[in-house]
């Protein structure tokens, strides 16, 4: 999986899948009702990004605006939808200069799992 990020004003997400030029954009706020900006349901494959960034947000990291194309060489499905939530959470550590490793990133994931995907279900 990779990543190719700006910042963005507003502290708007938008989100570009390289693999087949899919998008979305979402605020924090959006995000906790599982919407995008303009008020539909949050895209299936923007689950995990948008629950990580909701939970760092809550865990006290800046999540600034971003605008970034995502790809990867996994086939769509379950595994690529969490494999862009690690890719999020960890280019979110990185903007915030925070530390972590794998365990601290799988640990993200699975609470997002558990407190968002599941209740989005």
């Amino acid at each position: 999986m990779w990543v190719a990020a700006i910042p963005a004003p507003h502290h708007v997400f938008t989100l570009i899948l390289a693999d087949n030029e899919l998008k979305t954009s979402f605020s924090i706020r959006s995000a906790r009702q599982k919407s995008t900006v303009m008020q539909r349901p949050l895209p299936t494959w923007a689950r995990y990004p948008a629950g990580v960034l909701v939970a760092l947000h809550d865990a006290g990291l800046d999540t600034a605006g971003l605008l970034a194309v995502l790809g990867g060489s996994e086939p769509a499905g379950p595994r690529y939808d969490h494999a862009l939530g690690m890719v999020i959470a960890a280019l979110t550590h990185e903007l915030c200069g925070q530390n972590y490793d794998n365990e601290s990133l799988l640990d993200l994931l699975e609470q997002v799992r558990r407190d968002y995907i599941t209740l989005s279900n």
